[in-house]
């Protein structure tokens, strides 16, 4: 029997999209008529520009309108799945939780803190070849930067563009952080991805945390979830300098007092948390790659694999919807040039 499956499920959520793209084709195609009728009456409007007919009109919408849905279905990469089989899997589920807070801009490590944590981060990803990876960005508040994806390309995308610009609210929350990447292992069509483990990479200065970690920390080692928090930065204090356009005096952050604003590693935070949750505290320094380290842990724990069953054949069949979405555009643009 065949069943219809995705290679790609995760990026379904991209056909939300559909929704606004209705609303604005509706709009345009109301937005034309209205221009027509204050042009001139039908019978002018139609010499002067074509005839129109508001039905041509609705289909061509419509043409539209599936033609990207198709795109995007095509995207999600569609198979026809049958059968199934038994097969071990060691792959490896991996949340990353960067802090993107300002003291994360601070350059006593080169390029800075936040670089200097990208890099760690994408280093152990590539280092991990099986499996899925997602990103969790925090500073005052935490947003979901790239949901689980075995994308790596995608994920490597996200994890360049974050920056402290992606959370309005400054601070450092990491208790909401961990709440979200707990909630990602479990969040819809990952409740029943048991086939590997699940790790929590942490990459932060330690500053400016003055939240307990127990709500998070207690979900976290309900799950199994194997943790590692990764300090970056020197605890000598320094400036942290200042990005985009803000009310600022000379090229650092100043405080209310007029004071400027200093920032140093703190890591008795960051290792009182991989205390609570029996994980992994590791400091990054630049002869001292903690990659290496990560991917020594992870082989020690290869009970992580298991059987689990997938299915037997897979048919690709994205290119039937990549062609339905060509013709359509097509099709759309012929009815359009004969209004």
């Amino acid at each position: 029997m065949e069943i219809f499956c995705f290679a790609y499920p995760e990026r379904l959520i991209l056909l939300s999209l559909l929704v606004p793209l209705w609303g604005f084709l509706a709009w345009g195609m109301v937005r034309k008529a209205q221009a027509r009728k204050l042009l001139a009456d039908r019978k002018l409007s139609d010499s002067l520009l074509g005839k129109w007919s508001p039905y041509r009109e609705i289909v061509i919408r419509v043409m539209q309108f599936f033609a990207v849905g198709f795109l995007l279905v095509a995207w999600c990469g569609p198979q026809l799945c049958r059968g199934d089989k038994l097969v071990r899997r060691d792959a490896v589920d991996v949340v990353y939780v960067l802090d993107v807070s300002n003291s994360m801009l601070a350059r006593d490590e080169v390029p800075d803190r936040l670089g200097r944590a990208k890099q760690v981060m994408l280093a152990i990803s590539r280092e991990i070849d099986r499996g899925r990876r997602g990103l969790v960005a925090f500073a005052g508040s935490a947003v979901v930067q790239c949901p689980l994806t075995a994308d790596r390309q995608a994920f490597e995308a996200m994890l360049h563009v974050a920056s402290p610009g992606l959370v309005e609210e400054q601070g450092t929350n990491l208790e909401a952080a961990l709440d979200i990447a707990g909630r990602m292992f479990t969040g819809r069509g990952n409740a029943g991805n048991d086939a590997g483990m699940r790790v929590v990479v942490i990459a932060s200065d330690g500053e400016n945390h003055g939240k307990t970690f127990t709500g998070a920390v207690g979900k976290l080692g309900r799950m199994d979830v194997l943790l590692f928090v990764v300090g970056v930065g020197a605890q000598k204090p320094v400036h942290i300098p200042v990005r985009g356009d803000e009310s600022v005096s000379g090229s650092v952050r100043w405080d209310a007092q007029g004071h400027p604003v200093l920032t140093a590693f703190r890591p008795e935070v960051l290792r009182n948390l991989a205390d609570e949750t029996g994980g992994i505290f590791l400091h990054s320094r630049e002869n001292e790659p903690v990659s290496g380290r990560v991917l020594e842990e992870l082989g020690v724990m290869k009970g992580g694999m298991q059987w689990v069953r997938e299915p037997r054949y897979r048919e690709e069949i994205y290119h039937y919807f990549a062609l339905a979405s060509v013709l359509l555009l097509l099709g759309a643009g012929v009815m359009a040039s004969k209004s």
